[in-house]
């Protein structure tokens, strides 16, 4: 008879987790930045001339992705990411994540909160940071983003 051989198993790890039904794991959380004037040239194009650029955090546990994620980004109140050269619009916001639910596709995230954007420029910074962690979080196609029971565009409209 052999020693057993243990091998390791790759992130993300799943085991039941009590009470919510969905597996724990540890896993990097994707977080959404902004390079600024970049034309799209390091991600999805914005208004502006700007992209957005995923970014990986180190592996944390969770049940539930969106909730971690969003919280991570609206903790995070710094406007330069490092030395990445990306900003964060969402910086100076007073921001807190509320609930979030994958129907279809489509997930929809709860805020709750004001916030304090840099200028029109923004705004769409603000929204995408916010709807493409979301997606990434849930695997998502789409976004829906709701603050304070009002739709983002209705809260971030300059009429």
């Amino acid at each position: 008879m052999g020693t057993p051989t243990l091998t390791q198993t790759p992130t993300p790890t799943a085991t039941q987790s009590a009470g919510s039904g969905l597996p724990e794991q540890t896993a990097p959380l994707t977080i959404y930045y902004i390079a600024v004037g970049d034309n799209g040239v390091a991600g999805p194009g914005l208004g502006c001339g700007d992209s957005l650029v995923a970014t990986t955090t180190a592996p944390v546990r969770f049940t539930d992705q969106v909730g971690p994620s969003i919280r991570t980004l609206l903790a995070n109140k710094d406007h330069e990411i490092g030395q990445s050269g990306l900003v964060n619009a969402l910086y100076q916001s007073d921001l807190s994540y509320v609930a979030g639910d994958l129907s279809g596709s489509t997930i929809t995230i709860w805020l709750e909160g004001q916030f304090r954007l840099g200028g029109v420029c923004d705004i769409p910074r603000a929204k995408a940071q916010l709807e493409y962690t979301a997606m990434a979080a849930s695997g998502a196609t789409s976004a829906q983003v709701v603050v304070n029971s009002r739709p983002i565009d209705d809260v971030l409209s300059l009429k």
